[in-house]
């Protein structure tokens, strides 16, 4: 949207502002307005996100690092419920949200979009003796004013809330403080994915009369395979099917999922997997994605997807994760500029790496445990660098067979990212009166020559950033 756009947009929200009644939460009450007609959120203009272990984005070494990232998204977990109300109706103790207000703070000094998820039930209202568990639906009207107060709290701050983390798992199979999980449930046909629809849509309008521009993220699935074939497991992956069977879609506006294929080996992708639970669909990244949008047109639904939790993770099962090689790392930044080129051209709205920080869950952190620069951090970087701000990406066969190849075309300039999908060396051609330069994802120069009227350039398996005129 245009500041022109926004401003229009700004002065038509003043001029139609009406009062509705205050909305009685908790031991307070607050004075609710709600803005007629209601505008979508304006969205960073890419896909390039990250997300931290708990609060670390307040370590100054790590915010530092996110602003030389260039990142424009910021997932945060989280916001407490049990934290914040561990008592029914004593009111709500905002000073145990300290830590988030100080990461939204760091977030908008950064110029990132913060992404804030709701866990934590308190164990009043738990279905279980767990904070890791389902809201009872008698304290759902609780949950909503809670919600309500947050949206308040963070007035101005936050518009994107993700009600849970990971929500189809069973909550028996996780900690009591699992920082994932808690709505799932094994005997349920649906997983539970029914009952937290019920949440949703007892609780979202309250988010919304406060903040009618907030955009409210499912809990990231995990998602580990479409197809659960032992029984005792239940059928998580039926958990969407089942919020929408409730009759939650117009209380949510994005589907979240994670993706965490595990290292094979160097000069391996990953993301696409052969053979592995989700290559007959597409891969980690687009299979998941496909998976997600054939439930949703089954229902008549067309929500935008984000792969908010991802990277290529260290399996604890193998002897070299104590110490992992040179070459994992540099998997990772072959696995990160693939599987954002995949989900930028699919149409994935946003992407966040789990974790920035270092040395990261399984290995995966973007940083080292001085928190400085891996080799998937400077892939990263270099790609927000080349290719942020993009306008359109598309993928693209003007390079021949064995070539996987994207456009993202940027006002006064186009940058193609490819690389050799089978492995071996080969030479690509790119006419003179188009090329401009052309670096490797790891800063390195490819090899080139020329002839009258072409460039060209050698591709291996590091995917190649070559910058074209429009």
């Amino acid at each position: 949207m245009s500041r022109l756009k926004r401003l229009v947009a700004s002065l038509t929200l003043l001029l139609l502002g009406v009062y509705v009644s205050q909305l009685s939460i908790g031991a307070q009450t607050l004075p609710i307005k709600v803005y007629l007609p209601i505008v979508s959120i304006s969205y960073p203009p890419t896909i390039f996100g990250v997300e931290t272990s708990s609060f670390r984005i307040n370590d100054a070494r790590v915010s530092a690092q996110a602003q030389n990232l260039g990142a424009e998204w910021l997932r945060i977990n989280g916001a407490f419920w049990g934290a914040v109300e561990p008592v029914r109706g004593a009111g709500y103790q905002w000073a145990a949200l300290s830590q988030l207000d100080l990461a939204v703070a760091n977030a908008k000094a950064a110029g990132i979009m913060p992404v804030v998820i709701v866990r934590g039930t308190p164990l009043w209202a738990s279905v279980t003796t767990s904070a890791c568990a389902a809201v009872r639906d008698e304290y759902l009207p609780d949950f909503a004013r809670f919600l309500a107060a947050l949206a308040q709290h963070y007035q101005g701050q936050v518009s994107f809330w993700e009600l849970g983390n990971e929500p189809d798992v069973d909550p028996s199979l996780v900690a009591s403080n699992s920082p994932f999980g808690c709505w799932g449930d094994v005997a349920d046909p649906y997983y539970g994915g029914e009952r937290y629809g019920r949440m949703l849509r007892a609780v979202v309008p309250s988010i919304r009369a406060v903040n009618p521009y907030a955009q409210i993220v499912i809990g990231g699935l995990l998602l580990d395979t479409p197809k659960t074939i032992n029984p005792v497991y239940g059928h998580p992956e039926q958990f969407l099917e089942g919020i929408l069977r409730s009759g939650a879609a117009d209380s949510f506006d994005i589907v979240a999922y994670h993706s965490y294929p595990f290292y094979s080996q160097p000069n391996y992708d990953h993301d696409l997997a052969p053979g592995g639970k989700w290559s007959a669909l597409g891969g980690w990244t687009l299979g998941k994605a496909n998976y997600l949008r054939a439930v949703m047109t089954r229902y008549g639904v067309n929500k935008p997807l984000w792969l908010n939790e991802t990277g290529l993770l260290c399996s604890p099962y193998s002897p070299f994760c104590t110490a992992p090689p040179v070459e994992f790392f540099e998997a990772q930044a072959d696995y990160l500029v693939r599987m954002m080129c995949r989900a930028a051209a699919a149409d994935i709205k946003q992407v966040s790496w789990y974790t920035l920080d270092g040395p990261g869950w399984r290995s995966g952190g973007l940083l080292d445990a001085n928190q400085l620069p891996r080799s998937a951090f400077v892939a990263y970087q270099r790609m927000i660098a080349l290719v942020g701000n993009y306008v359109t990406v598309t993928s693209v066969s003007d390079y021949g067979s064995n070539i996987e190849a994207y456009r993202f075309v940027r006002p006064g300039s186009v940058t193609d990212v490819l690389w050799s999908s089978n492995g071996s060396t080969m030479v690509v051609n790119v006419p003179s009166s188009a090329y401009r330069s052309a670096i490797v994802r790891n800063g390195a120069d490819p090899v080139v020559s020329r002839d009258a009227t072409n460039v060209f350039i050698s591709i291996a398996f590091p995917a190649v950033f070559i910058d074209r005129t429009p």
